[in-house]
């Protein structure tokens, strides 16, 4: 896609999430309900569960958790109130890393930047004293660590120092974020899923850093408004 092309959206996409955006989860399994249907064919369709949607980034982590992993609830374990810690957590470093991430790319001044770096800045200090370490509700892995691995470890953290020259300080005050971060770096299914090409993600990010992109995230940036 050039500077001046619109992003392109394939059918299925646009059928399955309205806005457009990934990720999207189209589970076709048909899991049949608990019920003895006798082998009565009719009733056999009947219980064939309907193709299921889910899009929303942590809607998907969730859904992945609770309906296609090997032992549900992993990712939200604990007491209720852990688990809407959770929640808030998630939501939260979703809202202030991920959004400031594109900010921080698409702002072409510097004093809108420097905003976009602190937001960043500040919610990973926060992050780093709720921390217990080496994940962020000790050793469970979670939706919290989920949430912020994509956009504070590895290979987007080398965009913005390319594009920004920005970079997490190494003090005392993100200690345990840069540990948390080493942790995380070390897993086997970060590993097998992290994508670890940088001059291509450069390349992805360039028209980001350039103001020039034209995706819904690019414009809702540029206009101010909540990222969709």
């Amino acid at each position: 896609v050039g500077p001046d092309e619109h992003y392109e959206k394939i059918p299925k996409l646009l059928e399955s999430n309205p806005n457009g955006l990934v990720p999207v989860i189209i589970d076709r399994r048909g899991a049949r309900n608990n019920v003895d249907n006798e082998g009565d064919s009719s009733q056999d369709n009947e219980n064939i569960a309907p193709t299921i949607i889910v899009y929303e980034s942590l809607v998907c982590v969730e859904y992945a958790d609770e309906a296609l992993g090997s032992t549900p609830g992993t990712l939200l374990p604990g007491p209720p109130g852990q688990r809407a810690e959770a929640r808030m957590w998630a939501d939260k470093l979703n809202k202030q890393v991920s959004t400031s991430f594109y900010r921080l790319l698409i702002k072409q001044t510097k004093e809108e930047q420097d905003k976009a770096a602190d937001v960043i800045l500040s919610a990973l200090r926060d992050f780093s004293c709720h921390c217990r370490g080496p994940y962020f509700f000790g050793d469970e892995f979670t939706l919290v660590d989920i949430a912020l691995a994509p956009w504070a470890v590895g290979i987007r953290m080398d965009v913005l120092r390319h594009y920004r020259n920005f970079e997490i300080p190494m003090n005392e005050e993100y200690e345990r974020y840069h540990a948390w971060a080493k942790a995380v770096s070390q897993r086997p299914s970060f590993k097998a899923t992290a994508c670890t090409d940088l001059p291509a993600m450069i390349g992805i990010y360039r028209r980001y850093a350039e103001g020039t992109a034209l995706s819904k995230v690019g414009d809702a940036v540029r206009g101010g408004s909540a990222m969709p």
